[in-house]
């Protein structure tokens, strides 16, 4: 292999590194059996396990749930590489976590339980098509609306067509919503944080 190919092997596994690892964990985790030690719970949350408020967006119902996340992750990745780094990329999957898990126990407590790395997911979506709107307005903006349909229409009219096949569960979109609201939330907060720095 001569330096060239080694050279666009490196940048392409830096560039991966990310999402590599994280569907790496998340499979361990599914085949750990680790998704009721993790999930989110409302009940259990209120009983002190506060964990659950992050955790339950790394654990998934089952195989096709998981793999269904995980090609999202990659397709949401490669969407914007001008935007989401490694070191973005893991702040905004926590901070959209939180999100989702806080969200949940504060405005739908009719909740009891969630699971899935869709949340933060959006989230990342989200924060990816706000840092392109500076450069790519129309794009983004198009980005923007067609989320904002999507968790529109979800939370008033239920999932979409075929979005529950094999899934073993229901859609929660307020977690879509939540993760969302993390994604912006961050982006406005480093936005602020660097231009305070350059000022």
């Amino acid at each position: 292999m001569d330096k060239t190919t080694t050279g666009v092997a490196r940048k392409l596994l830096s560039r991966w590194r990310l999402p590599i690892a994280l569907a790496a964990a998340l499979a361990t985790f599914q085949a750990a059996g680790w998704t009721e030690a993790l999930e989110y719970r409302r009940a259990a949350v209120l009983s002190g396990e506060l964990w659950r408020i992050v955790t339950g967006s790394f654990v998934h119902l089952g195989w096709v749930h998981l793999a269904r996340d995980t090609l999202g992750l990659f397709l949401i990745w490669g969407l914007f590489p001008e935007t989401l780094d490694e070191r973005t990329g893991v702040g905004l999957l926590f901070a959209s976590a939180l999100a989702v898990g806080s969200g949940l126990l504060a405005f739908s407590p009719q909740i009891a339980w969630y699971v899935g790395i869709s949340g933060p997911l959006f989230g990342l979506f989200c924060a990816g098509a706000l840092c392109e709107f500076p450069k790519r307005p129309l794009t983004a903006g198009a980005l923007l609306l067609g989320m904002a349909a999507v968790i529109g229409w979800t939370l008033h009219a239920g999932a979409l067509p075929g979005e529950t096949r094999g899934l073993g569960g229901r859609v929660v979109p307020q977690a879509h919503l939540y993760g969302a609201i993390g994604g912006a939330i961050f982006v406005l907060l480093r936005t602020r944080t660097n231009a305070r720095r350059g000022a």
